[in-house]
């Protein structure tokens, strides 16, 4: 006899899909990780790229730029001629020249933060003219060490000093020598900021012919010469390039850039460590997640078998008995929680009948005011581009009070349209703001359209209606009577009080409306359903129809000024004061 499977409860089965869910999920968030490692990895090593290369550049040009002045210094005339006319100046002459020299080497030395002494050599002269020791006869300290650097064999442009860098240039058969004085100290305040990383990263400037480092933290002498040792010479050469090398028990990542003009190379480096160590923590976090995952499982598996499982077999006990006609059945509740709700809201439903009346009575309430939102909704005030522009066009034809004008105007306009809260405002704002439109596009029109309108009474001014009623009909006016003409226009906007209604009347003498549209749009007007409209006087009609009544809303006719009339009618029963 075969056995009989039994059915697994809804609480085992969700602990399977879980289970089988869990699988996928964690099998994606490893793939995940490992590409979101590399590609960290990645780009924090091109962002130390791009800085290396940036500094490299600017490095560089500032470099070229020292090197500049001092090749133009060597052919300036005063140099020449204090150099081959000294004997025969006269005293103020010489002093004069000396003095002009001076000034330009002080400027030489303030084009860069870099130097901190600019001299030159003058052997007709028998002196040394420089920023830090003014004028000096032969011989002297400060020529004597950089003539023994040039004496040492080797005949370059730049020498090298625990603290300084010099560069040397000569003209005229050494008649005249420039030397120019930078400060390694300075150089390594600007280095030091490619690497913020603190212990492990750094930077160092070598000499490529040398294999020698130039510019280098002390502390890191000795890493940075076994770095160089284990570069290869066809690799010191190449710039843009990570390369891997071994140091003090560390593995290093190096970026070799290339200052071609004085053959030094830029060498950022960096720990693997610290690049990758922060990334490393994120595979440590994820298997402690993993485990709590499981334990978090375990006790979900429990916490569902006592909290649902039980309750709702009670549950399902209960109604198995109601089947059998013990309709007053129900299982007793043990603690306050959802199920117990469910147990004492069988016994309550009828006593609530009422209740569910008086809440569909106030569902349809609420549904009448979200269609009155939407219908507030659809206003767009589509001349918000046409604003910017005209500000743009008074700032740059120099009307700065038209444009303030316009930019306060506009502020004070979406302030009301945008502004949250009740869908019903004081009349008073709802006037202003439709007055503030017309100034706005009065302005927009150049001016030319002439406005009058009548002063709101101050006993309308608290009154509250529905926002954005009598703005549409504006604009109606702007965009369909003076849109298209380049003539003037004239608008009228006035304040009717007839009983226990309101009218707001806006006229326009624009010409391109024929009778044939007028009454087509009178129809339109009268039909209560099938109508839609974004913006406009249809839409201003349907809304205060839907908060006033059949008899308000809006009606059109040819105005005697020759365009479109069109009255914005609010009847209210019993008087504006039951408003």
């Amino acid at each position: 006899m075969p056995l009989k499977r039994t059915p697994l409860f809804v609480y085992q089965k969700i602990i399977i899909v879980f289970f089988v869910l869990m699988i996928p999920a964690y099998a994606i968030h490893i793939g995940i990780n490992y590409m979101g490692f590399s590609f960290v990895k990645k780009q924090i090593l091109s962002s130390h790229l791009a800085n290396a290369n940036f500094y490299a550049v600017q490095l560089e040009s500032s470099i070229d730029f020292i090197r500049g002045r001092q090749l133009e210094f060597l052919n300036d005339s005063d140099l020449q001629k204090l150099g081959f006319m000294s004997d025969s100046l006269d005293k103020f002459q010489e002093i004069m020249l000396v003095k002009s020299i001076g000034e330009k080497l002080a400027t030489i030395q303030n084009a860069s933060p870099y130097v901190i002494n600019s001299g030159v050599y003058i052997k007709s002269y028998g002196k040394t003219i420089s920023t830090r020791g003014g004028v000096k006869n032969l011989p002297n300290d400060e020529w004597s060490s950089v003539k023994s650097r040039m004496e040492s064999g080797m005949n370059k442009a730049v020498y090298y000093s625990k603290d300084t860098i010099i560069f040397v240039k000569s003209s005229n058969n050494d008649n005249f020598v420039s030397y120019l004085e930078l400060s390694v100290s300075r150089f390594q305040q600007t280095l030091q900021q490619l690497v913020q990383g603190g212990s492990g990263a750094g930077v160092a400037i070598i000499d490529e012919p040398l294999r020698t480092p130039v510019i280098f933290d002390e502390a890191d002498a000795r890493i940075i010469g076994t770095m160089i040792e284990q570069l290869p010479d066809n690799k010191i050469g190449e710039v843009h390039e990570y390369l891997q090398v071994r140091a003090n028990d560390e593995t290093y990542l190096i970026l070799v850039t290339a200052l071609h003009s004085y053959g030094w190379k830029l060498l950022t480096y960096v720990t693997e460590e610290q690049i990758t160590g922060p990334l490393k923590k994120f595979n440590t976090w994820f298997f402690v997640l993993f485990i709590v995952s499981f334990i978090v499982i375990f006790l979900f598996s429990f916490s569902v078998n006592r909290m649902i499982h039980k309750p709702l077999y009670k549950l399902i006990q209960s109604f198995r008995k109601t089947e059998l006609d013990h309709l007053h059945m129900s299982a007793p509740p043990q603690r306050d929680n959802e199920f117990d709700y469910i147990y004492r809201s069988f016994d309550n439903m009828m006593k609530k009948l009422n209740v569910s009346v008086r809440q569909n009575y106030e569902q349809k309430m609420a549904l009448q005011q979200s269609e009155l939102k939407q219908l507030q909704s659809q206003i767009n005030p589509h001349f918000l581009y046409n604003g910017f522009y005209n500000i743009y066009r008074f700032c740059k034809s120099g009307d700065q009070e038209t444009a303030a004008t316009l930019a306060q105007r506009l502020a004070s306009y979406y302030h009301f349209i945008t502004r949250s809260g009740s869908d019903e405002v004081a009349l008073r704002m709802e006037y202003q703001n439709a007055l503030d439109y017309c100034e706005i596009q009065r302005i927009r029109f150049s001016n030319r359209i002439e406005l009058q309108y009548d002063k709101l009474p101050p006993h309308l001014h608290p009154i509250q209606i529905p926002r954005l009623i009598l703005q549409p009909v504006i604009e109606n006016a702007f965009e369909h009577a003076f849109e298209h003409s380049s003539k003037g226009g004239v608008l009228h906007v006035r304040v009717v009080e007839e009983n226990s209604r309101i009218v707001f009347r806006i006229e326009d003498d624009g010409a391109h409306l024929t009778d044939e549209q007028i009454r087509l749009l009178e129809e339109r007007l009268k039909m209560t359903t099938g109508v839609s409209e974004k913006t406009g006087i249809l839409n201003v009609n349907g809304r205060i129809r839907l908060k006033y009544g059949e008899e308000s809303g809006v009606a059109v006719s040819r105005s005697p000024l020759g365009g479109l009339r069109v009255d914005v009618i609010i009847l209210v029963q019993g008087g504006w004061k039951n408003v």
